[in-house]
Order: C-alpha cells, then structure tokens, then sequence
C-alpha cells in the first residue's frame, strides 16, 4: 500500500522460446504493466497488454489451452503503450483503455493484402461496460458490451493498405468455470475501413462455450466457433470449428491437459484468404506447475 487508501500493484508474463525453428527462439514479453488501486474510485494501469474489450467482453469464452479464441478478435492484441482505467461497482464492470502511436502492433483479423495481422497504429481506444448479477441457481449471469476503435499510420505495413477499423462485441455467460456448470456465448466483429474503400472488408465470429467444473478437480469443456471473412466487393468464407477440453486440477499448483479441435464445416479457401488452417482436426496435451 502507498496510502491507506491507494495501493501500487505490478504484472509481468514472458513467452519463453520452445527451440522449435529460428522464429521461436527467443524470450519476448507477453503482459508487462505496473498501476495504481484508488479503492472504490477505480484501477489505473500503464504498459503491455489487451484492451477493454478483451478484458471486459471477449475473455468469457477464452476457456482453452491451445485450440480457443477463433471466432474473437483481441485475445492476441498484446500492444504496447496501453493505459486502462478500470472501475468496479455494484455488480457493474467498467473499462477504458487507450493506446498510443506504436509500430508493428498485433491486430487480430488484419488479414487483407497479406498483413499478417501486423499494422503501424497512429492511436486506439475501446470501452466495455458489463454487469454481474448475483447467484442465480448455479451462478451468477454476466452480460457485456464494448465498443472499440483504431487509426492506422500512414507508412503502415503493406503500403498503407488499412485507414482504420471499429470492433463491436457483446457476451453472456452463467456460472463459473471453477465447480458446476459454465454457459457462455460471444459475439465480436470488426469493420475493416481500408485505403480504397472498394477493399473494405468485415470479420466476424461467435464462439459458444458448455463446460463442467467438478469437485474432484477435473473440468471439461467443448462448444462452438465460427468466424466469417466477408470483403464488401468479394468473397465471403467461414471456419467452423468444435474445440474440445479435459483439464485434471491434480494439485492447487499442478494441472495436467489434453484437448483436440475438429473442423467442422471450414470453407476450402478459408486457409488462403485468412492465414488460419482450420480445416484439419489436431490434437495436444499439456501440464502446469504454479509456483
């Protein structure tokens, strides 16, 4: 604590290099900030990390290993120069962060003209606003909202073929993925507003989530994702995937994992068009220790 009042908190998280190919050697930093807690006037962080939308909307159906998260944008959108205010209340859930001027930012569905989900931003901001009921049979019901919205530079990637995009998203969840039964369905989209407004483009995805926590420590998890491409004078795709999850609490520490993703219905072109290979069924299994 800084006062009686006010207390300083700090988070950092790095990906260490799995020796995997030249790309992957290497220790890069994945969520680095520091803050300040004023108690019941709010939260406010500065650094490297996702903004209000993931953290307030999209996150309720980020309940996976390594095979979630695409029908939503921004569960990758580590960015750097981020600050966050964040409030809390009553059941209710404010966030708003804002983001400065920063090269080779991660912008999740910036596919067109082989972006590579890279782009120079000139600024960014989003907002999300959610409220919490209280226990409600099983558990509490949540429902969010966001809004959020970014301008590209002028010298960004690819000759400057992206001006901005806006994101919407909206998500409701019951329960809790601890013990019991978790339900939870997001809705995100984002407007891609191009150069040569003949390019626009739209993606969008809705991701379901049907889990059970049980008392013995295992937990299992499956659901639904699909994500669209829509270009406004081209063709349209789909991924549809069904993720499946089984993670066993073998300690408070020590967790253990396997998960598999089937393809479901992805489009044959949508590989090409998106970077993202949905079509083949693929497998993992993990463990954890906390310290």
């Amino acid at each position: 604590p800084l006062t009686d009042n006010i207390a300083a908190f700090a988070n950092a998280e790095w990906d260490v290099a799995d020796g995997n190919g030249a790309d992957d050697d290497s220790f890069d930093v994945r969520r680095l900030y520091v803050g300040t807690d004023f108690g019941t006037y709010g939260k406010l962080q500065a650094g490297r990390f996702e903004d209000a939308i993931y953290w307030n909307v999209t996150s309720y159906s980020d309940v996976y290993e390594d095979w979630g998260c695409y029908g939503q944008f921004g569960d990758g959108d580590k960015r750097d120069g981020m600050i966050m205010y964040s409030w809390s209340g009553y059941g209710v859930n404010f966030m708003a962060t804002y983001g400065t001027a920063k090269d080779a930012q991660n912008v999740e569905g910036a596919w067109a003209g082989g972006a590579k989900e890279t782009l120079d931003l000139d600024n960014a901001y989003a907002v999300a606003l959610g409220y919490t009921t209280p226990d409600v049979f099983f558990g509490p019901i949540s429902i969010n909202v966001g809004y959020g919205s970014a301008n590209v530079q002028n010298n960004a990637i690819n000759g400057g073929d992206f001006d901005s995009y806006d994101n919407y998203a909206a998500s409701l969840a019951w329960g809790s993925t601890d013990v019991g039964p978790y339900l939870a369905a997001v809705w995100n989209m984002r407007d891609f507003n191009m150069v040569k407004s003949a390019d626009d483009y739209t993606v969008q995805g809705v991701e379901a989530v049907v889990a059970y926590g049980f008392e013995n420590g295992v937990s299992i998890r499956t659901g639904y994702q699909w994500v669209n491409n829509d270009e406004d004078n081209g063709k349209s795709v789909d991924g549809q995937i069904i993720p499946v999850y089984v993670n066993y609490n073998v300690t408070p520490n020590f967790n253990v994992w396997a998960e598999a993703r089937f393809d479901v219905g992805t489009d044959d072109d949508f590989d090409s068009l998106t970077g993202y290979d949905l079509s083949e069924n693929v497998y993992s299994a993990g463990a954890r220790y906390s310290f």
